[in-house]
């Protein structure tokens, strides 16, 4: 299988999180919070340049204060932020985030509308997509124009210019008008894509199903996807692939904080899927022990990443997953 230079761009929401200070209360109740960068496809992008992918941002950040933060700790983490636009038509985008004790979360967002929400189509140009490689993108920038034309954009271009195209619909309900209209941008998301990785909750709600093994069901009979992945938390991940599904096991743990295990989870996928990115994009069979060492990596990204407070710092680097893998077999 032909190697692939390691090149990958991710696009979507780039924003302040707010951490409670206080573990097990509610945000009405946090004494005080902790600012940290944030946004799905930003963490995920900055998994990738830990993991030695080259990898490019493209989103939008209010000229402030937040914005300038959030552009230094992308550069500061190597990603290239040459596609990063910045607005004074809104303010970087803020989430409040709640922490239980047992590290699950609660979200209030401050995006009405956000900078975030501004990417334009005009922000998507062609000369992004030179070369090849694996274009990934969330939902969060579906929720409202222009970012959603401009998502589609991007996405059509991805696809013209022969990038392998990675989703996360990475649901907010709260973000979403209706939950009719998440569930059909999501779909329409899933079918323009090669791989998508979901949770559990995700998949059953894509699907309408009550069962993860409905979902999965609906996920094979309704689109002809390269691979879909089903997160299951400290239970490992199913890979799905073809007529065949795959249980991979998930390492255990004692999870600090799950903030962007699922972000990490996803960039340690996509720096394996280079291995066998082109057969992938042609649908053809990938042998099971391949898509077990993909998913078992993945699964170490994101148990690594539950380690420490906050998404970014947490993110491993290649040694810290190695070592890791290593010191946990099977």
């Amino acid at each position: 299988m032909r190697q692939l230079d390691k090149k990958a761009i991710c696009l979507g929401e780039l924003l302040i999180d707010f951490v409670s200070t206080l573990n097990g209360v509610t945000l009405r109740d946090a004494p005080g919070f902790e600012k940290a960068p944030g946004g799905a496809p930003a963490n995920v992008a900055v998994g990738l340049s830990k993991l030695g992918i080259e990898t490019y941002f493209i989103g939008k950040i209010g000229k402030d204060a937040f914005g300038d933060f959030l552009r230094m700790t992308l550069d500061k983490n190597g990603v290239k932020t040459d596609y990063l636009t910045s607005t004074t038509k809104a303010k970087t985008t803020l989430a409040f985030v709640s922490l239980t004790e047992e590290g699950e979360r609660d979200f209030v967002f401050y995006r009405d509308p956000g900078a975030d929400m501004l990417l334009d189509q005009s922000d998507i140009i062609d000369s992004i997509f030179s070369g090849s490689g694996v274009f990934h993108f969330g939902s969060i920038t579906m929720t409202h124009e222009p970012s959603n034309s401009a998502t589609f954009k991007a996405i059509q271009l991805a696809r013209k210019y022969g990038y392998l195209v990675s989703f996360d619909p990475n649901l907010r309900p709260a973000l979403w008008k209706t939950l009719d209209e998440a569930r059909e941008k999501m779909r329409l998301g899933i079918e323009l894509s090669d791989v998508v990785k979901l949770n559990e909750e995700e998949a059953m709600f894509i699907a309408e199903a009550n069962t993860i093994e409905e979902a999965i069901q609906y996920l094979q009979r309704s689109y002809n996807l390269a691979l879909v992945i089903i997160t299951l938390g400290k239970e490992g991940s199913i890979l799905i692939h073809q007529e065949k599904s795959l249980r991979v096991e998930g390492f255990p743990v004692h999870a600090v904080d799950t903030t962007g295990a699922g972000d990490g989870f996803v960039a340690g996928l996509i720096s394996s899927l280079y291995m066998f990115w082109n057969d992938l994009r042609e649908r053809k069979p990938i042998p099971d022990d391949t898509l077990r060492y993909a998913g078992r990596r993945a699964n170490a990204v994101g148990a690594l990443t539950t380690l420490k407070k906050g998404a970014i710092p947490a993110l491993p680097t290649q040694e810290e997953v190695e070592i890791f893998i290593e010191e946990n077999p099977l």
